[in-house]
């Protein structure tokens, strides 16, 4: 393979005294890609490593400007800076901070990183340019952000989580310190006990509802929740979905208009967790709703999937928020900013849920103050309304 190369046109090239085959040999032990260039930028010999890398043979390149080798967007500046290099000719990286690229003969580009050194010959000076491709380690590099983000994400989520968590269970543990202090009054009599102990019902349901949130989420995120499928018809879901619900919808004075299905809407799921879908909807609904406003929860049927819809004419989402508004914490407004607090936890829950029954969930929203609408589509069973 050297005494291809060995002729007229690359022998003054050489470092004089050194032997012109032990030469060759240390550019071809090189493990990176080594092309040299003479003053005009003309490339006057390459190693195996650059054959390789760019998909020439060598003679394809000898004599060509090293311009061949990278893409077109860098040749015009590239060759003020192979005239600037001359006028400082020392050991060094190319383009220091600068992303550099190189082009393969099939136009595909890849990133490197280039050391060039001046090397003194017989008719001048060369320029040796070593040039490793830096695909691998820019993955690694992508990676590494990717991981970093994913851990700062993560850090700002837990932040966030247990600020939520004192929020919202500070005004039911303060609800409760009064329940306390009205059961040990002596002045209470059997109206007070009554009124208290409905406080002290609803707001221990409200935290027992809270932690089997947070615990359900742990076991989805987890991939540790089994679905008891059945056949189920979601006529028979909205109902139970709509008790659940009923304490905040009656607390917060909305009126729920319901448009259900006239035919069987039979689909192969978990009703327990077609409940928990159904009622997180509307509980988002009641909380992002002013009081006395109107929701409204339909279903029907169309090509073979069944829809659920919850529609309120509350505070809307803002349109950077539609594609977050399912994520883990994600809120709309500061919980006492038109809505009723919460963990944000709710959505990322039932669209989790949902995805388990192979069904999708979509929000749809005008923007602030034009309220909003939560779609739940799940495939019906395949032998009609009446399946079992």
């Amino acid at each position: 393979m050297l005494t291809s190369i060995d002729g007229p046109a690359v022998r003054p090239m050489l470092p004089a005294g050194q032997p012109e085959q032990l030469f060759y040999a240390f550019l071809e032990a090189a493990p990176d890609a080594v092309v040299i260039t003479d003053g005009d930028g003309a490339i006057v010999h390459l190693n195996s490593q650059a054959e390789k890398l760019f998909g020439y043979a060598r003679e394809e390149l000898v004599g060509r400007p090293i311009e061949l080798l990278m893409p077109a967007r860098f040749r015009g500046s590239h060759v003020a800076q192979r005239q600037a290099y001359y006028a400082d000719r020392h050991p060094r990286p190319m383009g220091s901070g600068l992303d550099l690229f190189g082009l393969r003969k099939d136009g595909g580009e890849f990133p490197i990183d280039v050391l060039l050194s001046p090397l003194l010959t017989g008719t001048g000076t060369h320029v040796v340019s070593a040039i490793r491709d830096m695909t691998a380690h820019r993955s690694l590099e992508d990676e590494l952000r990717r991981r970093t983000h994913e851990l700062e994400k993560a850090d700002r989520e837990k932040d966030h989580f247990l600020s939520a968590v004192a929020h919202e269970l500070r005004s039911p543990l303060a609800v409760l310190t009064q329940v306390a202090y009205l059961l040990r009054s002596p002045e209470a009599d059997a109206a007070v006990h009554q009124q208290t102990l409905g406080m002290l019902e609803r707001q221990t349901a409200h935290m027992a509802r809270l932690v089997e949130d947070l615990l359900d989420l742990t076991r989805v995120r987890c991939g540790k929740v089994t679905l008891r499928r059945e056949a189920v018809d979601l006529r028979t879901v909205i109902p139970k979905a709509v008790e659940i619900c009923r304490p905040l919808l009656d607390a917060r004075k909305h009126h729920l208009e319901l448009a259900p299905s006239p035919e069987p809407l039979c689909v192969n799921g978990d009703p327990t967790r077609l409940v928990q879908v159904v009622s997180n909807l509307l509980t988002n609904a009641a909380k992002y709703t002013p009081q006395g406003g109107h929701i409204r929860l339909t279903a029907a049927s169309k090509d073979g999937v069944a829809a659920v819809s919850v529609r309120d004419d509350g505070v809307g989402i803002p349109k950077e928020m539609l594609s977050r508004v399912f994520d883990l914490f994600a809120q709309v407004t500061p919980a006492g900013e038109g809505s009723a607090g919460g963990l944000g936890i709710g959505l990322a829950l039932a669209r989790q849920l949902v995805a388990l029954h192979g069904g999708t969930v979509e929000v749809i929203s005008d923007g602030p103050g034009q309220g909003s609408e939560f779609v739940v589509r799940l495939p019906l069973l395949p032998n009609g309304p009446h399946a079992t």
